[in-house]
């Protein structure tokens, strides 16, 4: 299982959005799109903006420790036809219990409460990439002018990879003012 970070937020032109994750410790990064909602909330968490009312990631972290629980870390545990899969994994009276979540809902908890984000390695093996090969962070100049000698290290087979070359093509449309 791998540590990731939440490295970025991304919007194209037609106000799809992105979510960036990063290897904690190493160079893979997952996108995972998201809606508008769940933007705003991971947008909120990562600059640490005061809400003056309890949002929902609010309500349902402070729920948890009412009841003595505590959130303890989210793990990325599948990919299936393009669909992350995550679990909240929460301690309560000696024992873990795993919720089903959404990646962007457990993103919000994961920023707020300060707690690890997982990932099993199978889910990286599918959908990991290096950002420096899909340029996202380079104007198209720069890529014309690229070489050929950049490592092209992709942990997916040729079905995989052709599977997730929408979210490629998606990546290479997006903002990357941030």
């Amino acid at each position: 299982m791998y540590e990731m970070i939440v490295d970025s937020l991304k919007i194209n032109a037609m106000g799809q959005r992105v979510m960036i994750l990063k290897q904690k410790s190493g160079s893979l990064h997952l996108a995972i799109w998201i809606a508008a909602a769940e933007a705003d909330a991971i947008a909120i968490r990562m600059q640490k903006v005061d809400v003056p009312r309890p949002l929902t990631h609010d309500l349902f972290c402070n729920a948890i420790e009412k009841l003595g629980g505590q959130i303890n870390k989210i793990i990325i545990d599948n990919l299936d036809t393009g669909t992350f899969f995550a679990k909240i994994i929460i301690s309560l009276n000696g024992k873990e219990i795993e919720l089903d979540s959404r990646p962007s809902d457990a993103m919000v908890i994961a920023l707020k409460m300060n707690i690890p984000i997982m990932c099993v390695a199978k889910v990286i093996e599918k959908a990991g990439f290096q950002k420096s090969n899909l340029d996202i962070d380079k104007s198209p100049d720069e890529n014309e002018a690229q070489t050929e000698d950049v490592d092209s290290y992709s942990p997916m087979g040729e079905k995989e990879r052709e599977r997730l070359s929408v979210f490629e093509s998606f990546i290479d449309s997006l903002d990357i003012d941030e």
